[in-house]
């Protein structure tokens, strides 16, 4: 479904694309179509749920090597034999690993130690995917360093960890075709409906307001900044394309903290998460998406197409100011630099 072409818009947005934001057109490429992915070695944050699980077991039914990286143990090994009873009766050649390894997106030293665990058992990492999130988190509560729930587990949790993988990834990229080493980043429907002015308030970061709404909007539209700038600042020296997508709207557990007047009116509109998981795979293995695009800062729809033009606001954030944009996504981005900066170093 292309983007409508009607005048109305919501900050240079088309209600058309908004529109087709729910109700896209049919993906490309699904697990029917997906090549073997022998071989390859993934991460999934999260992956023992929603969108991530769906992820995990598109690439271990095409016989990838996926690490599931997730804070409960209980529930990754349920996924782990869930995904594997899917596939009961194939060939043991044919599928490919999974492994949990325990990370805690709320505690950057759970983070750091995930890292160096995936770091001591492998030499290549092939895409990772930061598909991990949380919404409508509490106001009071904190991560274990002390910053807003939603900007701490969405984004600085996965700068972190992306910033810890980025040298096996621009190694495993000297040997691999070119821009076929990759990090996809989640971002939102939200970003264009519901970020505050700019996307990010870098200047309350450090003393946040207690709108959780914002929280959630303005942390997925980090996560956007964030993906550009790791583009913009090593991808072309590394060879990692960093790219962010908006899977789509889905029935998955970052509802189970979001009050009911917010989830039921969305209900009916809401999809299964192995589409959420299309839109990822578009991002990791097409041929549409490339270097140029990442280090433009393009951002991709549900189920695997670019979004045609993002608010002007967002546009002008990913500009530096010598650009004659207002350089908040280079100032988010550092701000995160700064956060963890301490857990660089394994």
């Amino acid at each position: 479904m292309p983007d409508f072409p009607i005048k109305f818009s919501l900050g240079g947005v088309s209600y058309g694309t908004i529109w087709s934001q729910f109700f896209p057109p049919k993906a490309t490429l699904t697990e029917k179509n997906l090549p073997s992915q022998k071989g390859k070695i993934f991460i999934v944050t999260g992956g023992s749920s929603g969108i991530g699980y769906e992820l995990s077991k598109i690439l271990y039914g095409a016989g990838g090597k996926v690490y599931i990286l997730t804070r409960s143990e209980k529930n990754a090994i349920q996924a782990i034999s869930e995904i594997k009873d899917a596939f009961q009766g194939r060939d043991s050649k044919d599928v490919g690993e999974l492994i949990f390894v325990h990370m805690d997106l709320e505690d950057l030293d759970s983070v750091r130690s995930a890292a160096s665990e995936f770091l001591a058992k492998e030499e290549e990492l092939h895409i990772l995917f930061n598909n991990a999130g949380v919404a409508s988190v509490p106001a009071h509560k904190k991560t274990k360093q002390g910053l807003e729930y939603h900007i701490g587990v969405n984004t600085v949790g996965h700068v972190l960890l992306q910033s810890l993988l980025t040298p096996i990834l621009a190694e495993t990229a000297t040997n691999n075709p070119k821009d076929s080493v990759r990090a996809i980043w989640a971002a939102s429907l939200l970003v264009e409906m519901g970020a505050p002015p700019g996307g990010v308030l870098v200047d309350q970061l450090d003393n946040p307001s207690t709108d959780i709404n914002e929280h959630y909007s303005a942390s997925k539209t980090a996560n956007w900044f964030a993906a550009t700038e790791f583009a913009r600042r090593s991808g072309p020296q590394t060879g990692v394309v960093t790219v962010a997508v908006n899977p789509g709207t889905y029935v998955t557990n970052v509802w189970r903290t979001c009050p009911w007047y917010l989830y039921y009116p969305f209900w009916p509109l809401l999809r299964f998460p192995i589409q959420g998981a299309y839109t990822n795979m578009w991002a990791a293995f097409s041929d549409e998406v490339g270097m140029d695009d990442a280090v433009a800062g393009r951002y991709g729809m549900c189920d695997g197409r670019w979004h045609p033009g993002q608010r002007d606001d967002l546009l002008l954030a990913l500009k530096s100011k010598d650009e004659g944009g207002t350089g908040q996504a280079k100032a988010l981005f550092e701000w995160c630099e700064e956060k963890v900066k301490p857990y660089v170093t394994l």
